[in-house]
């Protein structure tokens, strides 16, 4: 929704209902000091939307965009951090090394929320090889 066409007070996080309705979702302070105020009203605001669709445009600093971002995982993060954090799951550095490649071929950004994505898919992978093993044991 543009900008220009809410008309609500600054500080207050608000969603379009289905009906059309303006709701009001979280309230939020913007002192001067360093505190994360913003960021918590808009993670307050994204938790209780679940299960509907929504738009939202936040203005704010680059700082606080980069707080954000950190706090939600989808920060960028370098290719050699990326490779780190997988070999710390237990990664080979080869098979780390080849997920990175394959991340940057179908134009995926290295975040730790990719990370831990390909971490539990590996493990859903184990354990349904561990299940098959089982059933052929039998």
């Amino acid at each position: 929704m543009p900008t220009e066409d809410i008309k609500q007070e600054i500080g207050k996080a608000f969603i379009k209902t289905a009906n059309g309705e303006m709701q009001e979702l979280a309230m939020c302070e913007f002192p001067t000091e360093y505190n994360d105020d913003a960021a918590d009203a808009m993670r307050y605001a994204i938790e209780n939307t679940k299960g509907y669709e929504a738009t939202a445009t936040f203005t704010m600093t680059k700082e606080e965009s980069r707080r954000f971002q950190k706090m939600l995982g989808i920060q960028n993060i370098t290719r050699k951090r990326f490779i780190k954090l997988l070999m710390g799951c237990g990664i080979q550095r080869n098979q780390a090394t080849m997920l990175a490649m394959m991340a940057n071929k179908n134009k995926l950004r290295y975040t730790p929320s990719l990370v831990q994505y390909i971490v539990e898919k590996i493990i859903e992978m184990i354990e349904m090889v561990e299940m098959v093993e089982k059933y052929k044991r039998r």
